[in-house]
């Protein structure tokens, strides 16, 4: 799989974190509260720029310890710079050693250390019984049946929380409506069931097929939307994706390529005019296993 910008990922970022359920970040908070008395560790999957430890460390009291895995060596580089100027901007002191950052924010300690690892191939590296729960963010949709079904007899056997979120779920709402919308998305959704490097995607069933796999074995399943709501505000982002659209139907469907001008064209216009919003949808799952 090819790997992200670390421009893209720094771009969404505020997106990501305005979408947040923020429920379901206190009911995981709630879940990992009989550990306060340690330092909560955590292994987050697909980290890339290390936005999720960045997002939910302040929301975790106590001390914690994170594992931001991914295969990207450009993103690993990417997570000890964008974590030091987050601590910086937030007044927190903090060190790096190695591959290691460690933030100190007031009476807690969080630490983030980076390990490269291809999770295509080597899942079965990570010792989930190391850990007291797992996150990931806007990466379920991007893997497979089958990677899912590893993951998920690999997580059951650890009895670990899972935290995962910000999987597409299929929906794109623009606003206004255009005839040629469903063709666009139709295509879109094709493109994203195709293989990632995983063996072909689940894309907007992914959340779904995870929720239904870890109630099977006896967890406790909560999901939530977290929409990004692009308004006129964020005229670059509404513009990247009006362009991203395009791009993708075009790869999926190349026959349609005056059609999708047009439909890029007017959307531009409407950008221009001040008249255009998008909702993509995503949702949010947590799934806490059974109590010991």
């Amino acid at each position: 799989m090819n790997g992200f910008s670390t421009d893209w990922l720094r771009q969404r970022e505020p997106f990501d974190t305005t979408a947040r359920d923020r429920d379901l970040v206190r009911r995981f908070a709630v879940a990992l509260k009989p550990l306060q008395a340690g330092t909560f560790r955590i292994i987050d999957l697909a980290a890339g720029s290390g936005a999720n430890f960045r997002l939910l460390a302040p929301l975790l009291s106590g001390d914690q310890a994170w594992l931001l895995v991914d295969h990207d060596s450009r993103l690993l580089e990417a997570q000890s710079a964008e974590t030091m100027r987050w601590a910086l901007r937030e007044g927190w002191r903090c060190e790096k050693f190695d591959a290691v950052v460690t933030v100190h924010s007031g009476p807690a300690t969080w630490r983030a250390q980076a390990r490269p690892l291809d999770l295509a191939q080597a899942l079965s590296q990570l010792d989930f019984t190391a850990c007291d729960a797992v996150t990931t963010t806007a990466f379920l949709d991007l893997v497979s049946a089958d990677w899912i079904e590893t993951f998920c007899d690999q997580l059951v056997r650890a009895q670990r929380p899972l935290f995962a979120t910000l999987t597409v779920d299929g929906r794109r709402a623009w606003q206004p409506g255009h005839a040629a919308d469903a063709l666009i998305e139709d295509a879109f959704a094709r493109h994203q069931s195709g293989d990632k490097g995983f063996g072909c995607a689940l894309g907007s069933a992914a959340t779904g097929y995870v929720a239904q796999r870890l109630a099977g074995a006896g967890y406790t399943v909560s999901t939530a939307r977290s929409d990004w709501q692009i308004g006129q505000a964020h005229r670059e982002m509404l513009r990247r994706m009006a362009e991203e659209s395009v791009a993708v139907a075009l790869e999926t469907d190349p026959s349609a390529a005056a059609l999708y001008g047009d439909w890029l064209a007017q959307r531009v216009a409407l950008l221009d005019a001040g008249q255009l919003t998008l909702t993509i949808g995503h949702l949010d799952l947590l799934a806490l296993p059974p109590a010991r």
